[in-house]
């Protein structure tokens, strides 16, 4: 049978905007909370082990699932037994995947030298399963653009698995209320959203629906499993040469760095790849509304990047211990990473929108590649180098996607880099500034005070340069902003 479309509207009168931003925000804000109160409770080590454990159980969760639901999408009449054929298929790799971590917990622990990782890994193992019971119900509320159950099912999932993380945490649990927490969520997640959706869980495997999702699983598993790659081979190799605790000292800096990414690049992306459509059979006009966008974003983006890697030595002395204290140079080389990255988020969204897939694919096999070399050869050397090394890992990556856009869209590089100089300047001399001043006012104040001084200084030093370098440039980016502002605004008048 083939499943109707539903309406944009959820029944509760929300639009998928509403559910989609109160998802994400909730996820980040809430998120970024418990782990300011755990982080130092548990200390780097209980971070290092969850890190080394979702290496092995994250490609279940990173490839499979997103590739399963991608496909899902991408049929253009789905029925039940798409569904049902994709659901069987990914509870068959996962349980094999469950399997192999069981059966190889104890070598593995040994190969990082960490005996408290076998019974993590063994607990653990049941997470790839609950995640393959998702990509079904994820799939059929997006084609339909029904994006409340997924709200929803985050949002309990989060808070429950962070109840129990928080309260196990405080109990003095040490990295299990971490495992814990991730079994909570995941079982939660998986069983609010199949409540939340009206398909009906089923097992079996037609070869006439197995076939036509083949045609779109390949290509996809191939461009998930890079993104695995780029984000989990660089952690399995600083924990086999550097310890848990090292590792999760990188796992902080990354993650710091991947909840500003997610709030700003990651957003503005999904937007642009829907903006850059129009230009699909006609490009007049494509050049004039990329430069427009790279100016946007990187006027509001670069200050916050350089702006959290000039207070970061602030930040870790009013929040964390002298346990943390190894991880302020590495979180702030990747948060100077995300400068670069605007630009490569807006080719990937440029190549998307205009259906070079492939070029797009060769971009993530390319960034895969210089990660894994950069950080294969930097490891042994250390947590410094090594998070030089990944923090150059877009500067490596660049030229490709420049040559990409140029070939296949018709847009020099030039165009893309020259409407983001003006803003680059700017936060630069920013970041020289706070940075200054955090130096100065070190030992003369109490870190929070500190942080607080940097930050006004930083809001109030920005808005002045840019307005002494590019008014006109600085005005158009913020214009967006500030429509918002008002039409926020008239809607709460």
């Amino acid at each position: 049978m083939t499943r109707p479309k539903i309406a944009r509207k959820s029944a509760s009168g929300f639009s998928s905007t509403f559910w989609v931003t109160a998802q994400t925000s909730f996820t980040q804000l809430f998120g970024l909370a418990l782990f300011a109160v755990q982080a130092p409770l548990l200390g780097p080590r209980a971070f290092g082990l969850i890190s080394i454990v979702m290496v092995f159980t994250g490609f279940c969760e990173t490839v499979l699932i997103e590739a399963a639901t991608d496909a899902l999408i991408s049929i253009p009449a789905i029925e039940d037994l798409h569904f049902a054929t994709m659901t069987t298929i990914n509870v068959g790799f996962a349980a094999v995947l469950s399997a192999a971590i069981l059966l190889l917990s104890a070598p593995i622990a040994s190969l990082f030298k960490d005996a408290e990782l076998t019974a993590v890994l063994r607990c653990m193992a049941v997470l790839p399963l609950l995640s393959a019971l998702a990509s079904a119900p994820n799939a059929y509320t997006k084609r339909a653009l029904e994006f409340r159950p997924l709200a929803v099912r985050a949002i309990v999932g989060i808070a429950t698995g962070g109840a129990v993380g928080l309260t196990l945490a405080l109990l003095g649990w040490g990295v299990w209320a971490l495992v814990w927490q991730a079994i909570v969520q995941r079982l939660t997640s998986v069983a609010t959203l199949w409540w939340a959706v009206p398909l009906e869980l089923r097992f079996g495997i037609s070869r006439r629906h197995a076939n036509d999702l083949r045609v779109f699983l390949g290509p996809l598993c191939l461009s998930r499993t890079m993104k695995w790659g780029s984000g989990q081979i660089p952690r399995f190799l600083l924990g086999l040469y550097l310890g848990a605790s090292e590792l999760g000292l990188f796992s902080l800096a990354s993650r710091l760095n991947d909840i500003l990414t997610q709030v700003t690049v990651v957003s503005k992306y999904a937007v642009m790849r829907l903006e850059f459509r129009q230009f699909l059979n006609n490009p007049s006009g494509l050049e004039a509304s990329l430069q427009r966008s790279l100016r946007q974003m990187s006027f509001m983006y670069f200050p916050l990047f350089v702006g959290a890697a000039a207070v970061m030595p602030a930040l870790f002395h009013a929040w964390l211990d002298a346990r943390w204290v190894g991880g302020i140079v590495p979180a702030q080389l990747l948060m100077l990473m995300g400068l670069p990255g605007v630009s490569l988020f807006a080719i990937g969204g440029l190549l998307m929108a205009l259906n070079f897939q492939r070029s797009e694919a060769m971009l993530s096999v390319a960034d895969t590649l210089a990660t894994v070399v950069l950080v294969a050869v930097s490891a042994p050397h250390g947590l410094l180098l090594a998070a030089t090394a990944y923090a150059c890992r877009p500067l490596a990556t660049l030229p490709l996607g420049t040559h990409y856009a140029r070939a296949d869209c018709g847009i020099a590089a030039r165009s893309m880099l020259s409407p983001q100089l003006p803003a680059l300047v700017a936060a630069l001399a920013m970041g020289a500034l706070v940075w200054t001043l955090g130096d100065y006012l070190q030992g003369k104040s109490s870190a929070p005070i500190v942080l607080l001084v940097q930050i006004v200084a930083g809001v109030v030093s920005y808005a002045l340069i840019t307005l002494m370098l590019a008014p006109m440039a600085a005005a158009q980016a913020a214009k967006p902003l500030w429509e918002r502002l008002r039409r926020l605004t008239r809607k709460r008048a």
